[in-house]
């Protein structure tokens, strides 16, 4: 290994420096978690389960608007609800737990790269993982996938440090018991491949190094059965409680969405290929692409040659897979980000700062589309405040491009190639955020939370709430009440729908009914409805207008029908 070209570990007075920037990188982190609406339909979605949890006391069984929900275990809806108790019910508190388990996912990877590649890689790869495009949307979009990420994370990085670190030998039954219950937490946040990831890439990287006697190391008896105590009464008591849950979440939910497309989600091959290397900017340009890279990454290590197994069976999995959407490829990121880390580390000073003109190159031609992005047709006509949107985004580019340069500067003239990523890192971090917290009318187009707006001035005790071809998940969320779904059949309530068969009307004409019954009732109705309701004669006042949506009330049985 190259040590001239090495980023050097701090010491003496930059101690203090590198303590203000890692408090600052943390309030970074977690800054702007309320700065935008829930989109539509997982955030609103987790964020309602959740929230039904919290104001029922029913931790045993997940509901959506009142709907048995049994997508996913519960993990992330407890830990979600202990967040509204203490907090109270707000964006920002939806979204604390895919924040806390991807800052945990960064702070583990960055300390088992210390512990087996030094501290230079360790701080890399906090930097690399915590401003990497994906992984930085995974920990501020309330989805479900940043959970199983940071823990299956957690618990490679524990079981590389306990079987590849000599001076952590005296602690490996520890570590190891600390893994299997991370993967215990894995299975709680989405079910199976909390176990069938980690297995499959022992598997593999046991054939790769013809060598089985690692599983002597792994504490197998004792993890297993803290695997179980920490899994199955959960999954034992709501299969009590729930006959159906067991086909639908283990035979629907694993089997046949990876083997057919039973909802919709089928992508190409290449489709998490690119997902990663998209979502890996800007340290997309690290990635190995020829024989020297690629030993700068492997370089006889057995630890860097399981991480190279782990992102392989993960991306494998999902690309054969006929489900894919892009954050389901989370769980190869706390690796990639070691990997990299590693390979940064050991590049010549002219390579490292090639790499940087290469990250304000490509930041360049972002800025440029941006600004030559024609906004006078189609959704940016539609969208006034989009090129507002747009000179955000060419701004923030803008300085990445400033931030990449800068770092070329300081490792060509005084050789601070430490300093030069961290300066990448908290820029590329601060952009993210910057875009995140200014979308404009694209986060409102996306939520439920404009609709709720029109709402509340209307809203009484006895009100009844319908959306009418025009489910919203995350407009119980905003109303603090259960809606009622009419002439809809989203995928994620209907198989629950008989657990509330109050909450559903499948026609329209028996919509009209309860409506006409209502002592007060609004609706949020699908735009090209409006005609049909109007030529049934139904009694209604439009109360505002949203992208093919329209907010509608039932005016007072006497009395003028004005808002």
């Amino acid at each position: 290994m190259s040590t001239s070209s090495s980023p050097g570990t701090p010491t003496g007075w930059s101690k203090w420096l590198f303590g203000a920037f890692s408090l600052g990188w943390l309030a970074l982190w977690f800054a702007g978690l309320g700065a935008r609406p829930l989109g539509e339909p997982d955030e609103g979605r987790y964020a309602e389960v959740a929230r039904e949890m919290f104001a029922s006391g029913n931790w045993l069984t997940p509901k959506l608007d009142g709907f048995n929900f049994f997508d996913k275990p519960a993990l992330q809806y407890w830990a979600t609800s202990i967040f509204y108790t203490l907090f109270g019910v707000h964006e920002w508190t939806a979204r604390l737990w895919v924040a806390s388990t991807g800052m945990l996912a960064i702070v583990v990877a960055a300390w088992a790269a210390k512990r087996l590649y030094g501290a230079r890689s360790g701080w890399i790869t906090a930097l690399i993982l915590g401003s990497a495009l994906l992984f930085m949307a995974g920990g501020h979009i309330n989805t479900i996938d940043m959970g199983v990420a940071a823990f299956l994370g957690v618990g490679i990085c524990l079981f590389l440090v306990a079987q590849f670190d000599p001076t952590a030998e005296p602690l490996r039954t520890r570590l190891n018991l600390l893994g299997w219950a991370s993967l215990a937490l894995a299975v709680l946040s989405k079910g199976l491949i909390g176990i069938v990831f980690p297995a499959a890439t022992l598997f593999v990287f046991m054939l790769w190094e013809r060598d089985w006697s690692i599983l002597r190391r792994m504490t197998m008896g004792w993890g297993l059965l803290l695997l179980l105590v920490i899994t199955a009464p959960w999954f034992v008591a709501i299969s009590l409680r729930h006959p159906d849950f067991f086909d639908y979440f283990f035979i629907r939910e694993h089997f046949s969405r990876f083997l057919t497309s039973v909802d919709g989600r089928d992508q190409p091959w290449w489709f998490f290929p690119v997902v990663v290397v998209l979502g890996l900017f800007p340290w997309t340009v690290f990635l190995p692409f020829n024989r020297s890279s690629w030993r700068s990454v492997h370089d006889g290590a057995r630890s860097s040659r399981f991480l190279l197994c782990w992102v392989g069976v993960v991306v494998v999995f999902f690309s054969v897979s006929h489900s894919k959407l892009p954050f389901y490829i989370l769980p190869v990121f706390p690796a990639l980000a070691i990997l990299l880390a590693r390979s940064i580390s050991s590049l010549p000073m002219k390579a490292l700062v090639w790499r940087f003109m290469a990250v304000a190159l490509l930041a360049a031609v972002v800025v440029v589309a941006a600004l030559m992005q024609p906004t006078g047709s189609g959704y940016f006509a539609r969208h006034t405040d989009m090129q507002g949107v747009l000179l955000k985004l060419a701004l923030g580019f803008g300085l990445l491009v400033a931030a990449a340069s800068l770092g070329g500067l300081l490792i060509v003239f005084r050789r601070r190639a430490l300093a030069a990523v961290g300066l990448l890192g908290f820029a590329s971090l601060f952009v993210w955020q910057m875009l995140f917290a200014n979308l404009g009318s694209v986060a409102n187009d996306l939520s439920a939370a404009p609709a709720a707006k029109l709402m509340q001035p209307y809203l009484q005790a006895n009100t009844e709430v319908f959306t009418v071809h025009a489910y919203l998940r995350g407009l119980s969320f905003y109303l603090h009440r259960l809606v009622t779904v009419v002439d809809d059949s989203p995928d994620d309530i209907t198989p629950g729908r008989l657990s509330r068969p109050e909450g559903y009307v499948p026609k329209l004409v028996d919509f009209e009914g309860r409506w006409r019954a209502a002592p007060s009732a609004l609706a949020v109705v699908d735009t090209r409805l409006l005609p049909q309701l109007q030529a049934d004669k139904l009694p209604m006042v439009v109360i505002g207008t949203l992208p093919k949506r329209t907010v509608i009330r039932r005016p007072p049985a006497t009395g003028p029908a004005n808002p």
